[in-house]
């Protein structure tokens, strides 16, 4: 009666308290914490681009995101454009940090990243280049996606 709470022992207080908690578990119920995608991500910074690569002895762009969120337990789609229905489409300027950055026109997007937050995100870029941190300011993404 006095305290309303929700059916879940695991969330006991979702006030104050909620925002410490907040760095392993969000509040939504099972999402992905963006800030553990983005930190994972950044582990693999300096491996190859390699056409059709989906593991840490090479990546290219949609295998990268792929394999990232796949260590969360996350089946996002092994290509750019099934891994734009793995989420909530969003404009650019709404990303929030583990959101999925892409390049193109939805169901043609040629490009995909992990935006970091600050106007940076982390991809496996071209031939020739490793994964690293870009910035959108000079490579502007079309649209982003939310993965829920």
């Amino acid at each position: 009666q006095q305290q309303a709470q929700p059916s879940s022992s695991s969330s006991q207080q979702q006030s104050a308290p909620a925002q410490q908690q907040a760095t392993q578990t969000p509040a939504a119920s099972s999402s992905i914490s963006g800030s553990a995608v983005a930190a994972y991500a950044q582990q693999f910074i300096g491996v190859p681009y390699v056409s059709g690569g989906k593991t840490p002895s090479g990546f290219d762009c949609s295998g990268f995101t792929h394999y990232v969120y796949a260590h969360f337990g996350k089946e996002i789609g092994g290509w750019t454009v099934p891994q734009e229905s793995a989420g909530t489409q969003i404009s650019v300027s709404q990303a929030q940090v583990g959101d999925l950055l892409f390049w193109g026109a939805r169901g043609n997007t040629y490009h995909v990243a992990i935006y970091l937050g600050g106007g940076q995100y982390i991809a496996a870029p071209e031939p020739g280049q490793s994964v690293k941190i870009g910035n959108i300011s000079y490579f502007q993404p079309s649209f982003a996606v939310h993965v829920n």
